[in-house]
Formats: C-alpha cells, structure tokens, sequence
C-alpha cells in the first residue's frame, strides 16, 4: 500500500492519478473524506487523518509500505512533519518520500525552506528509508495570474530579472512515482527542475506566441506583492513568508537546471510552452 499525504493539493492530486495510472493501490490521507469524494476510485482508499492530531496517524499508515508526504506552506509544517514522522517510525519501517523545495537548509533566509532544510534533516536522521525531492517553483503556479493575464495581458511577481527553472507538476509526479515505485532511490535527494531556465519577461513572451495576444510582466516591489496577497485574503504569516520566498528566487537562487525528470523517468521533461498550450482556456 502507497500512502499520499496531502492527497487533496496541487501535487497531491497529481501523485495520485499517476500512481492510480501506473495500476498501484493508493492510501489518500484527508482531513474530511466527505469533501475529497472525487479522489475515491476502485484503487484509491480515502483514509480521515490530520496532522494536527498524532493519534489519528496510527491507523492511517497500518500496511503502508510506501509513503509520499506533502503539504501547504503553513506555519506549523515543522509540527505535522514531526507528528507524522514519529508515527511512521510507531509503525514500521515505511519508505517516506519527502516533498522539499530547491534550495532548502537551515541556513535559508526563507522560512519556507528552513522549515523544509529543518524536516528534511530529520527524515535523514529518523532511521526509517527515505528519499528527498526538492522541486523548483512550478509552472501550476502562473495559473494563480490567470485572471489579470486574462484581464489585463500582464502579471505582477516581485522577480526583477532573475531566472527560474521553473518546472510542471506533472513532471514532478512522474519522479515521485518512480521513487515510490522503484528501487535504487534509498538516502537520495533529487533536486527536480523544468528544462529551461526562464527570466519572467521571457515567460512572458512565450505566454504572448502561444495564447497570440501581447503579455506583459510587470515587475512589482515585494511590499507592493506582500499587501496584494494580504488584500486577496492571504494570512499575514504566509503572506510574509512567501515573499521571502520570491527574494531567494530573485536573487537568482533557483536559476539552475538538473537532468533529474529525465534522468529518473526517461522523458523530456514538460517544457513551458507545452504548459501554456495544455492550460490556454485558463489564461484567454
């Protein structure tokens, strides 16, 4: 049995269907099976757990032997990490496969990835098999600009000029289910990028050539991106810690690109322009 942590989020989701598609039994963990109806098939069991309650963890991982965990950018990740590690260790020896971000390290000056440099270490000294995945910033993301692209033919980031190697969700899931899947992958971490590394006015000129019409980006101070997700409805500690996120990024800390999708699942990974024409409907 494969456990998904998070099961309802954007790579949750996405892990699901590939190890559903690969013809693999599936555990989703979610706090309420009521509203995750959708994720229920005929290889996928819907197990009620929350990381904020220990003692519900137990019966989620009986006959696990495969564990995939991710989670929202919350102030308490380092505590649900924790919980859920320490019942993985109650209950076996189950193969965690940690969901991390590019650049992660206690030395961050991102919380976001000290909270992930922090868990990451403690999977690594827990005893149990593991392996690390540390994504780059996906491309699912861009979709959160969807409606002032659709608007306003422009999208506001605090990125100036720096590059990204941003990369596709689904390319992400593909590496997670060969890990989860496969063997070999014990004590690894796999930094996973897209195949390019992108400035955002050339992601904005590729938005333009696939969707046809004139895009902008518009670069914006991190106040200004700060009081823009404060006003959307964003809470203030998120808030805060995803623009000090967009400073690593626009320093030019996830500019990089590895050989990771391609390496692990044979393909090409997805390329931008790929993602934009499989998702134009959401930015026309």
């Amino acid at each position: 049995m494969i456990l998904v942590v998070g099961a309802t989020g954007t790579n949750g989701r996405e892990v699901v269907r590939c190890l559903v598609a690969a013809g693999q039994r599936v555990r989703a963990m979610v706090r309420n099976p009521s509203k995750a109806g959708d994720l229920r098939s005929e290889n996928v069991e819907l197990a009620e757990g929350d990381l904020d309650d220990p003692g519900s963890l137990d019966a989620v991982l009986v006959g696990v032997e495969r564990a995939f965990f991710v989670s929202a950018v919350d102030r308490r990740y380092v505590a649900w990490f924790g919980n859920f590690l320490t019942a993985a260790q109650r209950s076996g020896s189950p193969h965690v496969v940690k969901f991390s971000g590019m650049g992660a390290g206690i030395g961050s000056p991102s919380e976001i990835l000290r909270q992930h440099g922090e868990t990451d270490e403690a999977l690594a000294d827990s005893g149990l098999p593991y392996t690390i995945l540390r994504p780059n910033s996906f491309y699912q993301n861009m979709l959160w600009s969807a409606g002032t692209i659709k608007d306003h033919g422009a999208f506001y980031l605090p990125m100036g000029n720096a590059r990204q190697s941003l990369v596709d969700v689904r390319d992400i899931a593909a590496v997670a289910v060969e890990v989860l899947t496969g063997t070999g992958h014990e004590g690894k971490t796999y930094v996973i990028t897209g195949p390019e590394s992108l400035s955002y006015h050339e992601v904005a000129n590729k938005l333009s050539a696939v969707l046809g019409r004139s895009i902008r980006y518009v670069d914006v101070p991190p106040e200004v991106a700060f009081d823009s997700m404060l006003k959307a409805g964003m809470p203030q500690w998120n808030a805060r810690a995803v623009t000090e996120l967009y400073g690593v990024f626009a320093a030019g800390e996830a500019a990089g690109t590895t050989a990771t999708v391609e390496g692990i699942t044979g393909r090409t990974p997805i390329s931008f322009d790929q993602f934009v024409r499989d998702h134009a409907a959401a930015f026309s």
